[in-house]
């Protein structure tokens, strides 16, 4: 059981819209005790899929459901649902960042290549699954969150040096506030020969 003040993550879900498994991770606990079966962990997984709304082609927000007395944070794009399930006494803000963070990591592993990409989907899921099977494995540890910063997860998962991901987005956001100051005195200078 996870220490007073931790929050316990029963299972980390990534399914199909008909609920079949993509990729799953059950904690211990939710294993030996709550659905120490695989037939039970499916039939649970399908009662996920039903109760939730049908996902659009577009990046849903994410949303909460209660099944079976638990919370279940989740996040729906094209044909895929990323879920947190926890106890319905856990800190739903907490499981919201997770199953932001884990759907953010998921979508950056999963980019398709083409321009007309509209997300994630089964398939790409299938093609890039050890990056998914490692995100999930990233992102708790025996049901305890370890992380919920996607660009950190997704750090971890290519293997880069975090501090690396940190000073490049901060090189990246210093040359935008260049770029728009810039674009900024260029109009100003333009403006004021008109006038």
């Amino acid at each position: 059981m996870a220490e007073e003040g931790l929050v316990q993550i029963l299972a980390l879900l990534v399914l199909d819209t008909d609920g079949g498994r993509l990729a799953v991770k059950y904690n211990s606990l939710a294993r030996k005790e709550l659905w120490p079966s695989v037939k039970q962990q499916v039939a649970f997984e399908k009662r996920v899929i039903n109760k939730l709304p049908k996902p659009s082609a577009t990046r849903s927000d994410v949303d909460v459901a209660v099944i079976d007395d638990y919370t279940v944070i989740f996040q729906a794009c094209n044909d895929v649902v990323v879920a947190a399930v926890a106890a319905g006494s856990e800190n739903e803000l907490v499981v919201l960042e997770l199953a932001e963070g884990m759907f953010n990591a998921l979508s950056s592993a999963c980019q398709s290549q083409s321009f007309l990409s509209s997300g994630i989907s089964k398939q790409l899921v299938l093609d890039n699954l050890s990056d998914v099977l490692f995100i999930l494995d990233e992102v708790t540890d025996n049901g305890v969150i370890m992380e919920t910063d996607d660009e950190k997860i997704s750090a971890r998962i290519k293997m880069i040096d975090e501090t690396e991901v940190t000073q490049s987005a901060q090189a990246e956001q210093m040359f935008q506030k260049a770029t728009q100051s810039a674009k900024q005195k260029l109009l100003g200078s333009l403006m004021g020969s008109r006038g």
